[in-house]
């Protein structure tokens, strides 16, 4: 007689699948009622909640849904970025680097004033000194 050797199922709780879903565990508890996520339900808490654990490969299987229906933002560039030849790449990158230094809070401090020096400091506030030197 032979026997096959069956590899346990990988199962997350509703939190961990949330999380890998970036939605709420309420979110995932509302798929799993209406039929969009497989799940088993293992019990209830103490309080009377169903308790479920979800097959990893139900998880991957919707988050690959999701990736087809829209691809993300690095997926869009770089295929936009494939179509371009190598001097137009670097001609972009050049003015995008340009671009993001100009946006840079490094650039904003340059317009502030330069730090007070200690006999202005010393000249603004000379009031406020004396009292404390007479309090003490």
């Amino acid at each position: 007689m032979t026997y096959t050797r069956h590899e346990p199922m990988a199962l997350l709780t509703v939190q961990e699948a949330a999380r890998m879903l970036h939605v709420s565990d309420d979110t995932v508890r509302r798929q799993i009622k209406e039929g969009d996520l497989e799940a088993v339900r293992i019990g209830t808490t103490p309080q009377g909640r169903p308790r479920y654990r979800i097959p990893s490969a139900a998880v991957e299987e919707k988050l690959g849904q999701s990736t087809l229906k829209a691809p993300s933002a690095l997926e869009r560039l770089q295929e936009a970025f494939s179509t371009l030849t190598e001097e137009q790449q670097e001609t972009l990158i050049a003015q995008a680097v340009q671009w993001a230094r100009s946006q840079s809070p490094a650039e904003q401090t340059r317009d502030r004033k330069p730090e007070p020096t200690k006999a202005e400091l010393e000249k603004r506030f000379a009031g406020r000194l004396k009292a404390r030197k007479q309090a003490s």
